[in-house]
């Protein structure tokens, strides 16, 4: 057997108690390769068509990849799969830090749970011994108290954990995983299906080693990483002030959501910028294992509103999303917000889209006042913000609405105050604007995993010449092009993206021009692995998994007329940068056909088609 992954499979059932390991071949993992492709093959085999995401039938994969725990810059990553209960379809999620590399070297290359522990329960890993442990005691806990308990409780020895918090044991549909103390599983609702299964907590010990085929070439990729470091832009940037350092292009590009949406620059973007607010607020940095980019900042203060370094800082969408986008410039103020979301267990991105669509149907009179408990909500307000994140988390008063999503506020406050939700199959926008980036219109759209916008590469590519665009893009266009050459640079780097998210690499050291070249991902395989495997061999993995995605929510009844955007993007962005900019919808339709076309999927459902399936070895699903 090649190396790299060690065959066996950890199943938990939580409702039996039983504990089994299961093995699988050299094939499986040379098809699959990990990550969110292991889970959904797991939900393919597993969970019924009509499965209810927070009954106990749902399937929960909590994979790395093959390449996992190599001490190379960026191989750290690990994906949570299950049914998400946010949006109904694939649920799949994304973790640096540790909990990744620590599976692996406790003997496994996945943890699969299934069933629902009668009572609150923490699943505890130590190599080949494995235990359900009673947690009742932790039942409300916010994340930094069960980490300091659970810290003290264990051994000494290294362990990560992975919880939900109390708004994922309260089945917030939003809820979000955190991993240790600074990283973030924050999309589909992971944290809540944890919930829904009396599972808080993961802990993983990552006492043991993993066998690799050639050692001395992953640390010679490592060096280059550390070589290319202060040249490379993009990583340099994030190295010096992590994402919150992109503020400031991003939003001088009209790039930078703001007012729910509804503009995509604030003109006190700089505030928020973290070359500025870093000197201020700064307690040092944190990086994931094995990664020299450092790319995690923490932040601390006792005023004008206290701050903690026992998690980790606002990264840049949740600058954006709890802070511009909702008329909030003051950085204390947003990573206190971006603090009580994670101490409570909540994904900020959505969080933050549900906040802008409570303060612009408050401005209109359209959520009644004794909903909002006398408050005069409003943007600009942090206050108001942690008033809505503390309920929503609780799911008390207006937070029990929130908490099932924007569909279910609509229910609740009426059609009329469908315009100011901006969603996508009830998963908030990320903040890049669809307005000014025609591909994550399009990618917001069709996304298995609902609205990601780190599912394929952005609209740059197209400019960037031969150094970036390796993976074969025919066709020119610029940034704002809306040709079949946009959509087809959208399709490839969806497939080699869904190829990082099987892998388990960051992007930001393996994604289009940072650290490592495509070339040179073939070579972290081979030294991983032993295998001799092409570039073109790996991208049809990562085609593989989009595919089984989607035919998972083609079965659960999803087609193409669910792949629609919110009204508000079709509308011109009224100043800044961007002015003008908006999704054309006679474009957008165009690019929807050339897509499915691309994909080779039917043109009339949206879905895989049997030929397709046939091609990549998926005719058994």
């Amino acid at each position: 057997m090649a190396r790299g992954y060690t065959g066996t499979i950890l199943r938990v059932d939580l409702e039996s108690g039983r504990i089994e390991k299961q093995e699988f071949d050299e094939e499986f993992y040379r098809t699959y390769l990990g990550g969110g492709a292991i889970g959904t093959y797991f939900l393919l085999k597993e969970a019924p068509d009509d499965c209810d995401p927070l009954s106990e039938h749902n399937i929960l994969t909590i994979a790395p990849g093959v390449t996992t725990g190599a001490a190379v810059s960026g191989a750290s990553r690990c994906c949570i799969t299950a049914l998400s209960p946010l949006t109904g379809m694939t649920g799949d999620s994304q973790a640096g830090g540790n909990i990744g590399p620590f599976i692996k070297r406790s003997g496994y290359d996945a943890i699969v749970v299934s069933g629902r522990s009668e009572r609150p329960c923490i699943l505890v890993v130590d190599g080949a011994q494995v235990a359900i442990r009673d947690a009742s005691q932790l039942a409300g806990w916010t994340v930094i108290e069960v980490l300091d308990r659970l810290e003290q409780e264990l051994d000494g020895e290294p362990w990560s954990i992975l919880q939900c918090g109390p708004a994922g044991e309260r089945r917030v549909r939003f809820a979000c995983l955190m991993a240790d103390r600074n990283d973030v599983g924050g999309r589909t609702g992971m944290g809540a299906v944890f919930g829904s299964k009396n599972l808080r907590a993961l802990c993983v010990r990552g006492a043991g080693e993993v066998e690799f085929a050639d050692p001395k070439g992953l640390t010679g990729l490592n060096r280059l990483a550390a070589k290319r470091l202060p040249d490379a832009s993009f990583p340099a940037t994030l190295n010096k002030h992590g994402t919150p350092g992109v503020v400031g292009f991003q939003a001088e590009g009209g790039n930078f959501a703001t007012h729910n949406y509804s503009r995509g620059f604030t003109p006190d973007y700089q505030k928020l910028d973290g070359e500025s607010f870093g000197p201020a607020l700064g307690a040092g940095a944190t990086t994931c294992f094995g990664c020299v980019v450092r790319c995690r900042k923490k932040v601390k203060a006792d005023t004008p509103y206290p701050l903690t370094d026992k998690l980790g800082g606002p990264e840049f969408e949740t600058l954006g999303l709890l802070g511009s986008n909702l008329d909030i410039t003051d950085p204390a103020a947003v990573a206190r917000a971006s603090q009580l979301c994670g101490d409570l267990g909540l994904d900020t991105i959505t969080m933050g889209g549900l906040a802008g669509y409570v303060f612009e149907c408050a401005q209109q009179g359209l959520i009644p006042p004794e909903t909002l408990e006398g408050r005069k909500v409003g943007f600009g307000n942090p206050e108001d913000l942690f008033w809505l994140i503390k309920k929503t988390a609780a799911r008390e008063g207006i937070g029990d609405v929130l908490a099932n999503g924007f569909t279910a506020a609509i229910a609740e406050f009426g059609e009329q105050t469908a315009p100011f939700a901006v969603h996508v199959k009830n998963q908030g926008l990320a903040v890049h604007m669809p307005q000014v980036k025609p591909s994550q219109a399009l990618m917001y759209a069709v996304c298995p995993i609902g609205p990601d916008h780190q599912s394929s590469e952005h609209d740059w590519l197209m400019e960037a010449g031969e150094d970036c665009s390796g993976l074969g893009i025919i066709g020119k266009g610029d940034k704002l092009s809306v040709n079949l050459a946009k959509v087809r640079m959208t399709v490839y780097s969806q497939y080699y993206y869904s190829l990082l998210d099987s892998l388990c690499l960051c992007m930001f050291c393996w994604g289009p021009g940072n650290l490592f070249s495509y070339r040179e991902l073939e070579d972290l395989v081979h030294y991983s692995t032993g295998w001799h495997t092409t570039l073109f061999e790996l991208m049809k993995a990562g085609e593989r998994r989009i595919n089984m995605m989607r035919q998972l929510n083609a079965r659960r009844g999803f087609t193409r007329d669910d792949d629609r955007l919110p009204d508000r993007v079709f509308t011109p962005l009224p100043d800044g940068p961007s002015q003008g900019q908006h999704v054309d919808r006679e474009a957008f339709a165009k690019m929807l056909d050339a897509y499915y076309g691309f994909m080779g999927w039917d043109p009339q459902t949206g879905n895989p088609t049997r030929g397709k399936l046939m091609e990549l070895g998926l005719d058994w699903t």
